[in-house]
C-alpha cells in the first residue's frame, strides 16, 4: 500500500463511525489504516471492534497506559505505519470522500515534496458546515519559511507527508501539549517542498472537548510558544527579529487577547519576560537599521 492512515483515539466514541468509514470510503483506496486508542474511557473499544475484519486495517492498539500526549501516539503510529505516505485522521474529524485522491496528486506534483495539505472547513458538533479557517481563506501556496511565521496546517486531519521524512524529525515534538503539531510541520517542510490544495476537504470539528479547545482555554500554547521560538531561533530557522516579533504577540495577546485566569496570564508573562515596550524598540531600531 502506499498510505498508512493512522487514527489516534482517545473518548470519541460518539464521532468514531463517521471518522472511520471517511477513511474507508475514500476514493484512493491505496492504503492500511492503523488505529491506536490510548484508554478511552468510554465505548471507543466497542466502535473499533466493529472494524477489525476489514482489509484496510492493518493494526488495532490500545495502549497499557495513557501517554499522556497526542504526539506520542503521532510517532507510535509513524513507526508501525508502513506506508510511503502517511495521513493522521484525527478521531473527531471527517472528510471529503477525495481527501486522499487530491492530497496525492498534489503530493506527486510538487517537487521534492514532503508535506501536502488541504484547507480546513470548521464544523459544529454535528458535523455542520461553519466556514474555512480564517488561516487559510486566501492561501493557495506555502513554503517553509511560511510556516515559521504561522501555523497554516491548522489540522493534521488535513495533511499527507512523507513517511521517511517524518521518521527523521527528531522526538522534541513530542514534549510538546500544543505546539508539537506546528513544529512537526517546520521540520518537515524543512525537509522538503510543501503542496497546497486549496479545497475545503477536511472537515475540523469544534467542540468543548478537542485538543484545540482544551489547549486554547488552558493558555497551553502559548505557555509553549517560547519554548518553540527558542527552539526555532537556536536553529537558525528564525531571526532575532522574528523571535521578537512572536515575543511582542505572545506577551500582547497575554495581556489584551485572550480569556484566560490571572495566574495563567502571569505565568505566561513570566515565561516570556514582560518586557513588551522594549521588545518593540528592539524590533523597530533592528528593522529601520539593518544593513
Amino acid at each position: 500500500m502506499r498510505v498508512s492512515v493512522i487514527i489516534p483515539n482517545y473518548n470519541h466514541a460518539r464521532f468514531l463511525d463517521e471518522r472511520i468509514n471517511s477513511v474507508l470510503n475514500q476514493t484512493y483506496q491505496d492504503f492500511e489504516l492503523i488505529i491506536l486508542d490510548d484508554i478511552s474511557s468510554d465505548n471507543s473499544l466497542q466502535v473499533i471492534e466493529k472494524y477489525k475484519d476489514n482489509s484496510h486495517i492493518s493494526h488495532i492498539v490500545c495502549n497499557a497506559c495513557n501517554s499522556g500526549s497526542s504526539f506520542k501516539q503521532w510517532r507510535k503510529g509513524l513507526e508501525l505505519a508502513q506506508g510511503e505516505l502517511v495521513w493522521i485522521a484525527e478521531s473527531d474529524d471527517s472528510a471529503d470522500a477525495t481527501l486522499l485522491e487530491k492530497l496525492v496528486s498534489a503530493y506527486d506534483a510538487t517537487p521534492n515534496c514532503t508535506l501536502a495539505f488541504c484547507h480546513s472547513m470548521l464544523t459544529d458538533v454535528e458535523g455542520n458546515a461553519i466556514s474555512v479557517h480564517f488561516r487559510q481563506k486566501a492561501l493557495k501556496k506555502c513554503t517553509f519559511k511560511d510556516l515559521c511565521s504561522q501555523n497554516y496546517v491548522v489540522n493534521a486531519s488535513g495533511a499527507l507527508f512523507s513517511r521517511q521524512a517524518a521518521l527523521s524529525v527528531p522526538d522534541e515534538f513530542t514534549t510538546y501539549k500544543g505546539c508539537g503539531d506546528w513544529l512537526f510541520w517546520i521540520e518537515l517542510a524543512h525537509r522538503g517542498g510543501v503542496a497546497v490544495v486549496p479545497e475545503a476537504l477536511n472537515f475540523f470539528r469544534q467542540h468543548e472537548e478537542n485538543t484545540t479547545s482544551l489547549l486554547k482555554k488552558n493558555g497551553s500554547r502559548l505557555l509553549e510558544s517560547k519554548k518553540l521560538s527558542d527552539t526555532l531561533l537556536g536553529k537558525g530557522y528564525i531571526s532575532l527579529i522574528d523571535f521578537l516579533k512572536i515575543k511582542i504577540y505572545s506577551i500582547a495577546t497575554a495581556k489584551y487577547g485572550c480569556d484566560l485566569p490571572d495566574e495563567t496570564k502571569n505565568e505566561i508573562l513570566k515565561t516570556w519576560g514582560d518586557n513588551f515596550f522594549w521588545s518593540f524598540l528592539a524590533v523597530i531600531k533592528n528593522t529601520l537599521f539593518k544593513k
